[in-house]
């Protein structure tokens, strides 16, 4: 099928697959371009791909190459500079940061948040401050920048302000589901005895596939996980209800494996589980 198509015509398909988060059928389109002919085009979709697939390695050669042949392309430049600081490339990340911001990135939400959380892991903790401000001024109920946020603030001292960030969110988008699980991994990473109690709230019949998927990610991972346990017919209902997934669940896990590995847990059958909400 696809040998029949045109150039033109895989790439918005592989682009069209990347926005659905359908990602590793999009890298196998973008590949079949690249062997057909190099263009930073396909280099950059291969390269987010990879990416959201949790290979930073791979991703980096293809966003390195995507951003030589294109180096005034300024779309999708906060997600190289994303890649380059996980590889520890900071001046580098830096100066695409402020590339994109200052070009097509400049009111992406995602672009600014992350940016803040790239000055995080820089030290400059006061600005990364100003920056998610900047964003939640924009956008009071944009849920990962809240996220982001309230767990600096924790890390600064302030769990009653991280905490308070987060559960208005919940209160003024009750319906949100993404507020609604920020909310309550904050209280599996402090460790709050109020996860039981919110977790009994947060159960919907009418919620997406993945939605009960995560919920249920979240409790192994209480109660087995972080506890150096295991059930293995809990664990195997998981994993078949994950697997027919239909799309891949992106979510940044991050802290929660840090968490994991500080306290001496399975974090190799943390990452698996985490691995299976890819598609």
């Amino acid at each position: 099928m696809v040998g029949n198509m045109v150039g033109s015509d895989v790439l918005r398909e592989a682009d069209r697959l990347r926005g659905y988060d359908v990602y590793q059928r999009a890298a196998e389109l973008y590949r079949s371009l690249l062997v057909r002919e190099e263009s930073a085009a396909a280099h950059f979709g291969l390269g987010q791909c990879l990416g959201k697939l949790y290979d930073f390695d791979a991703a980096l050669t293809h966003l390195d190459r995507a951003f030589a042949l294109d180096p005034a392309r300024s779309e999708g430049a906060s997600y190289y500079a994303y890649v380059l600081e996980r590889h520890g490339r900071m001046d580098d990340a830096d100066r695409w940061y402020r590339h994109a911001l200052a070009g097509a990135d400049a009111d992406d939400l995602w672009a600014r948040s992350h940016h803040a959380w790239f000055l995080e892991k820089w030290g400059r903790t006061h600005d990364a401050c100003g920056v998610y401000e900047d964003v939640l001024r924009r956008n009071p109920s944009y849920t990962w920048a809240v996220k982001r946020y309230a767990l600096l603030l924790h890390r600064l001292g302030r769990p009653g302000k991280a905490r308070a960030l987060l559960r208005d969110t919940v209160d003024r988008a009750p319906g949100n589901r993404f507020a609604a699980l920020n909310y309550l991994e904050y209280l599996l990473l402090t460790g709050d005895a109020e996860y039981p109690a919110f977790r009994s709230t947060v159960d919907s019949p009418d919620a997406p596939a993945w939605y009960p998927v995560v919920l249920e990610l979240f409790d192994y991972y209480r109660e087995h996980l972080l506890t150096g346990g295991a059930d293995p017919a809990r664990l195997a209902a998981w994993e078949a209800a994950a697997d027919a997934l239909p799309e891949s669940v992106h979510r940044d896990f991050e802290d929660l494996t840090a968490l994991l590995a500080e306290r001496g847990g399975d974090v190799e059958a943390w990452r698996r589980q985490v691995h299976r909400l890819l598609k």
